[in-house]
């Protein structure tokens, strides 16, 4: 019997194709859902208008040329989503202590943590360890009004598939929970914004002072807690405001961390952000929610008459609320150390078992896909599915967003000052392509009529098409997942050389 190698490659090697795939492969780093195009690229010399091609689709195997996802799921694609983490780290470590488009004098200005919670919507399972060691998860006696017991006794591994569930699914507040989800980008906003007023009024001044000597820069990173809620970890810095794209002054003497740490709290603790009553309705059935999509009615279930009304109803952040400094060359919170935590939450999916990777389009993938989620993760989004179905929750687009258990915003966000960008870092990547050999010298990139390939002479004409995504054999996927092993092991040997250095 063949070794699992010579299986995978036996067809390219049958059909002559192996060396250009596997030329293919490795410029996208063996990406495990690659997206293949067909197209051709072509230089035009501007003077004379020959045309030279330099690039055809036609001449590769398959006839496409594939091109990485990029997805930043490590349970999508693992090698993309590496890729994916290293640029988030990047662009972290940038706005703390200078890097890439970033002038190193960032280091001087003062910097802020933050850990933003959501509020409790009912008890689930937990480790309480409060980073160290697990202790009893929820040490109480008695039993809750559906006859459940209120405590649980044990303490729970890492990967015990308990953590985050509810003891009650009765007593837990899915549609709330789903509702707040889909309003924390605009908490958080609110809470920015808050904390310049909080400024102002301690300083007697009005709030456009305060923004005209204040820039309050920043980036956060939203992680999609075990019980289905989403935390956010923002890291602060303080720069002068009113300044011009690429300069970065530091913010007024009095303008300090302590200080605007104490405002961020006080307007975390007060902001409130309104928003529909998750109540306001009667409850449906998940047979209703999908046969209003279908165009049928809700004569059946308590209907609103006249202006929807949404009242009442306000999201706002949890109890748990943790500030704390960013020291760049001493103690525990350097700009590494919080480079790296947020940089790992980057990847995450909203489950473990990766089944809500993508959106649910239809009620027929809703109901295939509902069996495999826990009692919990079902529960949150079939919350999603039946608030959507009225009116007054359009603008929170639930149903677009069940699979992410009704979170609507980007997974990494920052201010437009913060630092470098997520396009700079892959144009840099292009850019180090064009220029360096695959063994890392470097080279002067030349067009189709031997000129450098920025010249003004010449205009390259490229166009593409989409085919298709993935791979069309299962030996190319086994080889992918070998290149993207060897692509990862490159990388970590090649940033342990420069830690070294």
């Amino acid at each position: 019997m063949l070794p699992d190698s010579l299986t995978a490659m036996r067809e390219r090697i049958e059909d002559g194709t192996l060396p250009a795939f596997l030329t293919q492969l490795d410029r996208v780093a063996g990406c495990t859902s690659p997206i293949r195009l067909v197209g051709a690229v072509d230089h035009v010399d501007v003077a004379t208008g020959e045309v030279r091609r330099v690039l055809d689709s036609a001449t590769m195997p398959d006839g496409t040329i594939l091109v990485p996802c990029g997805n930043r799921r490590a349970s999508v694609c693992p090698s993309c989503s590496y890729l994916y983490q290293g640029d988030a780290w990047q662009i972290v470590h940038a706005g703390l202590s200078g890097g890439p488009d970033v002038p190193a004098t960032v280091g001087s200005h003062p910097g802020l943590f933050v850990t933003l919670t959501a509020p409790s919507f009912g008890p689930v399972h937990s480790r309480r360890s409060n980073h160290g060691p697990a202790q009893v998860c929820r040490p109480r006696r008695g039993r809750c009004p559906h006859g459940r017991s209120r405590g649980c006794f044990r303490v729970h591994g890492d990967g015990d598939p308990l953590l985050g569930q509810a003891l009650c699914p009765e007593c837990f507040d899915y549609p709330a929970a789903v509702v707040w989800n889909a309003c924390v980008s605009r908490l958080w906003k609110r809470t920015v914004d808050l904390t310049y007023r909080k400024l102002a009024t301690h300083l007697s001044t009005s709030e456009r002072a305060v923004r005209a000597a204040l820039r309050i820069s920043y980036v956060k990173v939203a992680e999609m807690q075990a019980r289905g809620l989403v935390h956010l970890h923002a890291i602060l810095r303080l720069d002068r405001g009113s300044t011009r794209d690429g300069e970065w002054i530091t913010p007024p003497d009095w303008a300090t961390g302590e200080l605007v740490g104490r405002c961020l709290r006080q307007a975390a603790e007060a902001v409130r952000v309104p928003c529909p009553d998750p109540h306001l309705h009667a409850p449906i059935t998940m047979e209703q929610a999908l046969a209003t999509l279908a165009g049928a009615g809700l004569t059946d279930t308590a209907p609103v008459t006249g202006p929807t009304p949404v009242h009442g109803a306000e999201v706002r952040w949890g109890a748990q609320l943790d500030i704390r400094r960013i020291h760049v060359e001493t103690g525990d919170l350097t700009p590494a150390t919080v480079g790296n935590y947020l940089a790992k939450y980057i990847t995450k999916s909203t489950t473990d078992s990766g089944r809500l990777d993508r959106r649910i389009r239809d009620g027929e993938e809703l109901s295939a896909l509902l069996p495999f989620l826990t009692e919990h993760q079902a529960a949150l989004v079939r919350a999603a599915w039946r608030l959507g179905v009225w009116p007054e929750y359009d603008d929170l687009r639930l149903h677009t967003h069940a699979h992410e258990f009704g979170f609507r915003g980007h997974w990494l966000t920052k201010s437009r000052r913060y630092s470098t960008t997520f396009g700079k870092r892959r144009e840099a990547r292009r850019t180090w392509q064009r220029t360096h050999t695959p063994n890392g010298q470097e080279r002067v990139p030349l067009d189709a009529f031997g000129r450098p390939d920025d010249s003004d002479e010449t205009v390259i004409v490229a166009t593409w098409r989409f085919h298709s995504v993935g791979y069309r054999r299962d030996g190319d996927r086994w080889l992918a997942l070998q290149a993207a092993d060897q692509a990862r092991s490159r990388r970590e040997e090649a940033h342990l050389v420069r830690k070294a250095a």
